[in-house]
């Protein structure tokens, strides 16, 4: 099962495609749409999931398609952050390092 993320045309609603394709001519099979229904949830109650997805013998491949679409939508979480200041301040670390060292950028 694979999924797709589009902005519709204004740019105010998100439209998530549930899509998989299937047998040996590569036919494509679109999810039904879902409508969210929003209940206040009284105490002690138990809430199913919104959504449950088959994850097909464990692989996960919805789950990195829809990690790989926010990619590209440039949806970053703060590993994301965390992992970018990490990776500048080592940049800046080996770039004090060449000046102490006197070498050049690029040297080997």
């Amino acid at each position: 099962m694979k999924v797709k993320i589009r902005l519709d045309e204004l740019g105010d609603v998100v439209n998530i495609y549930l899509y998989e394709k299937r047998g040996g001519n590569g036919e494509i099979y679109v999810a039904e749409p879902i409508d969210l229904v929003f209940t206040k949830r009284e105490t002690r109650m138990i809430a199913k999931p919104t959504l449950r997805l088959p994850l097909y013998g464990g692989d996960g491949e919805i789950l990195q398609s829809l990690a790989e679409e926010l990619d590209k939508m440039n949806v970053k979480t703060d590993k994301d952050a965390k992992i970018q200041g990490t990776l500048e301040s080592t940049r800046y670390h080996l770039e004090d390092l060449r000046k102490l060292l006197k070498l050049k950028a690029g040297a080997k």
